[in-house]
């Protein structure tokens, strides 16, 4: 069979049983791959635009909400008063890329006693006596987003309880620790900043990297690829 291109002429040679499965078994996997990666696009997008929405949306009375643990990324406003005796340190870096600690502590309320992270403050502010102008223990309206608990990441050390490191939010180990009873569902993470500009409110993070079309495209260009290497391998130009 002869075919025409670029005002040549090629004839294609029949490929081998075993070059042709592989090559077919090969396309398919990539396609495969290439699809489920825009699939994956999709769902982060979605994701994304959820966590946006209930972000962005206007504060309500965390009260009102049936289920908060439904609702994680909403901006809820809550009365109470902060125990600020009870206070652990999560090491994180802030919004900027500082190192610090965000400061968790208790949020007792009328019906419940809620963690709560009051923000970020540098290294050189752990110490409770080193920002003691920063303390609030009144009762007062918080401004805060839900927050689900219990998330440890796949590289992430274990918490460090007997020196008061926490690196993920475990309600029954905070529970022990505190010897509070505490709400297991959710935690809050406050939306403003503390008493003199400290700690650092607003540090959750919304957006989520992207990367699945890119990931996406990569694994298509390389199907294209096998495609011409396949075509080059298998057609000859045939002499005038």
């Amino acid at each position: 069979m002869k075919i025409k291109f670029f005002n040549r002429y090629y004839t294609f040679l029949r490929p081998k049983t075993v070059p042709l499965l592989s090559f077919f078994v090969a396309l398919t996997i990539l396609i495969s791959l290439s699809t489920w990666q825009f699939k994956r696009l999709k769902w982060k997008n979605d994701l994304i635009n959820e966590r946006i929405s209930r972000f962005e949306s206007n504060s309500v009375g965390l009260e009102k909400l049936n289920n908060p643990s439904e609702h994680e990324f909403q901006r809820v406003n809550i009365f109470g008063k902060l125990l600020n005796k009870h206070e652990l340190f999560m090491p994180a870096l802030s919004k900027r890329g500082n190192n610090g600690y965000h400061i968790l502590t208790i949020l007792e309320t009328n019906n419940n006693n809620i963690i709560y992270d009051t923000g970020w403050v540098p290294l050189i502010k752990k110490k409770q006596e080193d920002r003691i102008q920063n303390l609030f223990d009144e009762q007062k309206n918080f401004n805060a987003v839900i927050r689900l608990p219990g998330r440890k990441g796949k590289f992430q050390p274990d918490n460090d309880i007997d020196d008061n490191f926490w690196f993920f939010v475990d309600t029954d180990a905070i529970e022990n620790f505190t010897k509070i009873k505490i709400e297991k569902s959710y935690y809050l993470e406050t939306v403003e900043n503390g008493p003199n500009g400290s700690p650092l409110g607003n540090q959750t993070r919304i957006y989520l990297r992207n990367n699945h079309l890119q990931y996406a495209l990569t694994w298509m260009m390389i199907a294209f690829g096998l495609i011409g290497v396949f075509l080059a391998a298998h057609l000859k130009k045939v002499k005038k």
